[in-house]
């Protein structure tokens, strides 16, 4: 063997030699030598469990949901002698109140339900010269 010196020899023969464009050419040789795999189809593994998980929902729903329909159902309309029964006995309202609420419509409404006309006014005088409460239907 040859004496050798790093420090004074600065060229240094590796002892490999690679071909001209093996680099270039490397990835071509290789995918050419690889067998040609069929396109696979993928599925999810979370596929099951989102369906599954889905359902469970829908389910919860249901049972949610039909009660509150069967309850709404069932549920009884009042009528008007239960609406007035109750507020009689929770408040008792006075006619100045009633009139505070009552509007020019609902006044003309009564009036022509009732058959009170400017010229009917003699009947309405004289039901309340007969009226032995007159005092107290005035007062109240």
């Amino acid at each position: 063997m040859k004496p050798f010196d790093i420090e004074h020899n600065e060229k240094v023969a590796t002892g490999f030699k690679i071909p001209e464009n093996y680099f270039e050419q490397f990835e071509a040789k290789m995918m050419a030598q690889l067998p040609v795999e069929k396109e696979v189809k993928v599925i999810s593994i979370f596929h099951k469990k989102q369906l599954w998980m889905s359902s469970i929902a829908a389910l919860v729903l249901l049972a949610i949901a039909i009660p509150v329909y069967f309850n709404m159902a069932n549920e009884t309309k009042l009528d008007a002698s239960t609406i007035e029964n109750y507020l009689a006995k929770q408040h008792t309202i006075t006619n100045n109140e009633l009139i505070n609420h009552l509007t020019d419509d609902d006044i003309k409404e009564l009036e022509t339900s009732l058959g009170v006309t400017v010229a009917n006014t003699d009947g309405i005088e004289s039901y309340l010269s007969e009226t032995q409460n007159l005092d107290y239907i005035l007062n109240e």
